[in-house]
């Protein structure tokens, strides 16, 4: 049984990960995963076989879950872009209690408060300034840097609970030929992604576990910086006619859901 539930729980995570805002750290927090798989990916080479036999049913389990959900996601969001924007958009929105209450109770200076100001600026400046890295409905890119890159932001962004980086790829419009690519097993695609991701765990795993241990509240409120500016990033703008209310319902169906995942994870000291 304990198996079973990791293998499950690996599942989840990964299913959850292809979807912005509602990323697969929240899931770790809820099943209790999230600070004993980062305190061992702070420390690889501690306990190395015990954390394989542990933890690597879970890293199987969750790239399945990734393989299965790409192609339908990669299908809906070719077909209903905008409407997956504003669930997306929802499952944020249903984090920013959480994230709130976590900056604000984080011990530190007042000055901590200008990092949020900062990443919310951050993400309104690249909102309004060359919003069009590459055209939409272009081929994607063949640069492993750029895939690297992402999958680097990808990495990173699972050891952050509460802000998701695919809406960065989201700005850029790279989301959609990275669905596309992994759904299509294209390895000029998801080969770099791959090794963009491990890097930043391996890499980012204990820098991050020591920014929030020791400078929690410049952490905590530049992730609600980075949250609050991540809607200038995605927002499509309001669709017309009746598209209008059906996107608001799908929000607040995003936000509900979003809601009731962070009410049900445990209570956190810190990030975890």
């Amino acid at each position: 049984m304990p198996l079973l539930r990791h293998l499950l729980r690996g599942l989840i995570v990964g299913l959850a990960g292809l979807l912005p805002g509602l990323s697969g750290s929240a899931f770790l927090v809820l099943f209790g995963l999230y600070r004993p798989l980062t305190a061992a990916l702070a420390n690889p080479f501690k306990n190395f076989k015990l954390n394989l036999l542990r933890f690597g049913p879970f890293f199987l389990a969750a790239g399945v879950g990734v393989l299965i959900g790409v192609h339908g996601l990669a299908t809906l969001y070719a077909r209903h872009e905008v409407l997956l924007l504003f669930l997306f958009m929802g499952f944020m929105a249903g984090t920013l209690p959480d994230v709130w209450q976590q900056a604000r109770q984080a011990r530190g200076p007042a000055i901590s408060w200008l990092s949020g100001v900062f990443f919310f600026a951050l993400c309104v400046g690249l909102a309004l300034w060359q919003p069009h890295l590459s055209q939409r409905g272009a081929p994607p890119p063949q640069n492993a840097g750029i895939w690297l890159l992402a999958g680097l932001g990808l990495g990173l962004g699972s050891l952050v609970p509460g802000f998701s980086t695919a809406f960065l790829l989201i700005h850029f419009h790279l989301y959609q030929p990275l669905l596309a690519g992994v759904s299509a097993l294209d390895w000029h695609i998801l080969g770099p992604l791959i090794i963009g991701a491990g890097l930043a765990i391996v890499l980012f795993a204990r820098i991050v576990s020591w920014l929030f241990d020791k400078a929690e509240a410049f952490t905590t409120r530049g992730i609600l910086g980075l949250v609050l500016g991540s809607f200038w990033l995605v927002y499509p703008g309001l669709p017309s006619g009746r598209s209008r209310w059906f996107a608001l319902l799908i929000f607040a169906i995003g936000l509900l859901l979003s809601v009731a995942l962070n009410t049900r994870a445990p209570a956190r000291k810190t990030h975890a």
